[in-house]
């Protein structure tokens, strides 16, 4: 079972993983404002992605049916090894449009080896007014203040909450920007009292120690330097977070998800089933609370309330949203405008509309897109894209997954047996953050010394 939540807990950085582009270009050029000649002949775009049948799936075939025109070449590199190697793909293929994950963004955006995007979308007059603010800021900040790609779709988080148990407990509800703290404080307003298959909760959690990750995540914090493998677990911003959630769940405020036996997700879901006062979580959740009103017998719906949240310190940023894949075109491209029409469908109204049209085979979103709309399902969106996102912490993360894949999962399970002790009072804080800060070094050091052996 502690296996399964850690492996859970991991999915969203593994799949990530697994689209991470590491690529060295060539100096970069300069690119025309001017449209090139190849106007509606033929042409070919040429993709680099780590798997050909889901591109087409996702992106190529409603490409195609938008530009006919033009065909799609897709370059996959076979193998767990290519993948990690696409820094030779790159130079062997010569590819127009590449999809990065943040940290190899930052690092082509800040060596000048992308396309700047500002010139295409000025000589195109590309609407940009209607594309998630935060996330176009700080896709500039990362690019050194420069714009070298766009993301179709931000993974942002919301607070969503009861509004029906507010008001019977006499809470005051929830509003934007509010930090972990204030958060996990209004949790415990409720009652704590009943058999737990049936009581109310403050809010819905996976624990202390995912809960302590999700903190981390929110105010930026790195459990190691990915350049010097020293950790930094026992950092004052740290301790706060563990503190939070260890008395958040022994408060009893925390429903850690319990699976009820012969029910279904929907129905074991406290939230969706409004025993839990609020839970953070994407738009998949909206997509839930809906497939309760058709598929749970004897539904009762309640009044649901979405603020923005929950911020970091400044109450205006945040670290927990996920970016998968940034649009962007090599410096050294052939096809320029192929690749800037395929990133400005993709970013656009079009695919927006689209993307959220109710059908069989889109029942899945997990993540709004960047071209904001206003509503989904029947629920307003804004507060999805409020927060301004700080992707500093999925960089980091990023690095030190490539420095050995095991590092956040050995993390999670460090944090896992140190708090379980912490909640069951045979562990102070004080106690418990050396513990986690000497064997998180420990696990970083016997990385080091296996590669030293190699060498």
């Amino acid at each position: 079972m502690k296996r399964n939540v850690l492996q859970k807990a991991m999915f969203v950085s593994l799949s990530v993983m697994l689209i991470g582009i590491s690529a060295v270009l060539s100096p970069g050029k300069q690119v025309s404002a001017n449209a090139d000649s190849e106007g509606d002949a033929k042409r070919t775009l040429k993709v680099l992605y780590w798997n050909v049948d889901d591109f087409n799936m996702t992106y190529g075939n409603l490409f195609s049916q938008k530009y006919p025109n033009t065909n799609i070449e897709v370059v996959a590199p076979s193998g767990m090894e290519a993948i990690k190697d696409y820094n030779g793909a790159i130079q062997k293929y010569s590819p127009d449009l590449v999809m990065l994950p943040p940290y190899h963004y930052k690092q082509l955006s800040t060596d000048k080896r992308l396309v700047d995007l500002e010139p295409l979308i000025n000589r195109d007059k590309y609407d940009t007014t209607t594309l998630y603010p935060g996330l176009l800021e700080e896709l500039k900040k990362q690019g050194g203040g420069q714009l070298y790609g766009l993301s179709p779709k931000s993974d942002s988080y919301a607070l969503l909450y009861n509004a029906d148990l507010f008001k019977k407990y006499n809470v005051k509800v929830p509003s934007d920007g509010m930090t972990w703290k204030e958060i996990l404080n209004l949790a415990q307003k409720f009652p704590t009292k009943g058999d737990k298959n049936s009581r109310i909760w403050g809010l819905s959690s996976f624990g202390s120690s995912n809960l302590v990750m999700d903190i981390a995540r929110t105010e930026g914090l790195s459990y190691m330097d990915p350049n010097t493998l020293k950790a930094t677990a026992n950092t004052t911003a740290w301790k706060n977070a563990y503190r939070l959630a260890s008395e958040a769940t022994k408060s009893g405020a925390l429903d850690e998800w319990i699976s009820l036996s012969g029910k279904s997700y929907l129905e074991s879901s406290s939230f969706i089933m409004g025993r839990s006062a609020m839970i953070v979580a994407p738009i998949s959740q909206l997509q839930s609370l809906q497939a309760a009103k058709s598929g749970v017998k004897n539904y009762k719906p309640f009044k649901l309330g979405i603020v923005a949240g929950p911020a970091a310190k400044d109450r205006e940023s945040t670290g927990n949203v996920f970016i998968n894949e940034i649009f962007a075109i090599p410096a050294d491209a052939a096809h320029v405008d192929a690749a800037w029409d395929f990133i400005k469908y993709f970013n656009g109204d079009d695919y927006a509309t689209e993307y959220y049209k109710p059908k069989s085979s889109n029942n899945s979103i997990g993540a709004p897109l960047s071209r904001m709309i206003k509503e989904y399902s029947g629920y307003k969106l804004d507060a999805f894209y409020k927060l301004k996102p700080n992707l500093n912490s999925s960089i980091t993360s990023y690095a030190l997954m490539n420095k050995s894949p095991n590092f956040e999962l050995r993390f999670r399970s460090i944090l896992l047996k140190e708090l379980t002790q912490v909640v069951n009072g045979k562990k102070t804080i004080e106690k418990a953050t050396a513990a986690i800060q000497s064997s998180t070094q420990a696990v970083a050091d016997k990385l080091t010394k296996a590669q030293t052996t190699k060498k």
